[in-house]
């Protein structure tokens, strides 16, 4: 992972942290929206130039003088606007932060999702608050829609870091197959009764 992934990552763990804390504790004035998205906006752009400028570059690498490698580079360049609403990062944020700060926005699909669902979180049951990973209470439940189990979204994802070839590490998990990052979902409902039972914790 080179050092730009790594310090998108440190500032998107960061956002989300602060999301939950507006989220559990905060007034109308934290819990707006747009204003997290327009900083995960700004990451995604930043984050779309450098794989931009990173192309360009390797693209340009064989070239054999200063000025062919200039106008290699150049021409490689894409100089349209990045379009962010479509970049995977922020498509996981917006994901994460609507249902917590504008529930009401999310209710009715969350319901539909969930229809029939009722008996999937079930109140003061430590296996549900759990990471099988880390053995701690989790902040960001993602589930694996391959065999349905839960982990902490920070947890699984240093685990693929470490290793991409990692199968699900919730013990007797009858799932063969290896975790894939396209098939971890936020699971926004756990979420939400994580926060309200710390809440009622206080």
């Amino acid at each position: 992972m080179n050092m730009l992934e790594a310090n998108m990552r440190v500032v998107t763990d960061s956002i989300n942290n602060t999301v939950r804390l507006a989220a559990e504790f905060g007034d109308e004035s934290t819990k707006d929206l747009k204003l997290y998205t327009s900083l995960v906006e700004r990451l995604c752009i930043i984050e779309s130039k450098m794989a931009n400028h990173r192309k360009a570059l390797g693209e340009s690498a064989r070239e054999q003088t200063v000025e062919s490698f200039d106008q290699c580079y150049e021409s490689k360049l894409d100089n349209k606007k990045p379009q962010v609403r479509g970049h995977k990062r922020y498509k996981e944020f917006v994901q994460f932060a609507k249902p917590l700060l504008n529930p009401s926005l999310d209710e009715q699909s969350t319901q539909e999702r969930n229809d029939g669902d009722d008996d999937l979180v079930i109140e003061g049951d430590d296996s549900n608050s759990i990471d099988p990973i880390t053995k701690r209470p989790m902040e960001v439940p993602v589930r694996n829609k391959q065999c349905n189990h839960v982990y902490e979204k920070s947890s699984i994802e240093q685990l693929l870091e470490q290793n991409p070839r990692v199968r699900c590490p919730v013990m007797g998990c009858p799932a063969k197959q290896y975790v894939q990052r396209q098939f971890l979902e936020v699971d926004t409902r756990l979420q939400k009764q994580l926060m309200r039972e710390r809440a009622a914790r206080l």
